[in-house]
C-alpha cells in the first residue's frame, strides 16, 4: 500500500511540476523589447491622417508644431513649409521646431512653393521636382529667408522630401 500511495504522490507531483512550468512565461515573453532606434517619426499615422502628410523618420530635432495663432506668418522660431495643395486637411502651412545644434527629418509634403528657414538655422530642403524627377536638389534656406521651391522658381511641382540642418552641399 505504501508503494501505491508513494506512487501515487510522485504521479501527483509530476503533474503539480508540468502545471507550473506551463504557466511559466517562455523565453520570448521574458526578452526585453528591442532598444535598436529605427528613428520612426512618433504619431506618424495620426499626422498623417489629420495633416495629408508623411513624416517619415529623424533625429528628433526636427518635429512638427503648431503654427500657431497666424499660421501664414508664424513665430521666426520656427521652419515654415507652405503647399499649394488645397486638398490637404492639415491645410497648406506646416510648421517644424529645431532644436540642438543639428538635426533632420525626412517627410513627404506635396505641392510645395516656398520653405521659410528659422530665426537661427541654414537649412537644407531635399526637394524633388517633377519636371525633373530624376533630380533631388537640396535647397539652401538662410536663417529667416523665403526659398522659394518647384512652382515658386516656375517649375514642376515640388515634393519635399527632407528637412536637416546646418545645411551641408
Amino acid at each position: 500500500m505504501r508503494t501505491a500511495i508513494a506512487g501515487g504522490a510522485a504521479v501527483v507531483l509530476a503533474s503539480a511540476s508540468a502545471v507550473a512550468i506551463s504557466q511559466l512565461p517562455s523565453a520570448a515573453e521574458d526578452a526585453p523589447p528591442s532598444i535598436v532606434e529605427d528613428y520612426s517619426y512618433p504619431g506618424a499615422a495620426q499626422v498623417l491622417a489629420q495633416k495629408g502628410i508623411k513624416l517619415i523618420k529623424g533625429d528628433g530635432h526636427i518635429t512638427m508644431v503648431d503654427c500657431g495663432s497666424n499660421p501664414k506668418n508664424p513665430p521666426v522660431d520656427l521652419i515654415l513649409v507652405q503647399s499649394n495643395d488645397l486638398t490637404l486637411p492639415g491645410g497648406v502651412n506646416f510648421c517644424f521646431k529645431a532644436t540642438g545644434s543639428a538635426g533632420w527629418l525626412s517627410m513627404e509634403i506635396p505641392k510645395v512653393y516656398f520653405v521659410r528657414g528659422n530665426s537661427t538655422n541654414t537649412i537644407a530642403a531635399k526637394v524633388e521636382v517633377k519636371d525633373d524627377p530624376t533630380v533631388v536638389e537640396v535647397e539652401k534656406v538662410e536663417p529667416g529667408e523665403w526659398q522659394p521651391v518647384g512652382p515658386g522658381q516656375a517649375r514642376g511641382e515640388a515634393t519635399v522630401l527632407e528637412l536637416q540642418y546646418p545645411f551641408t552641399s
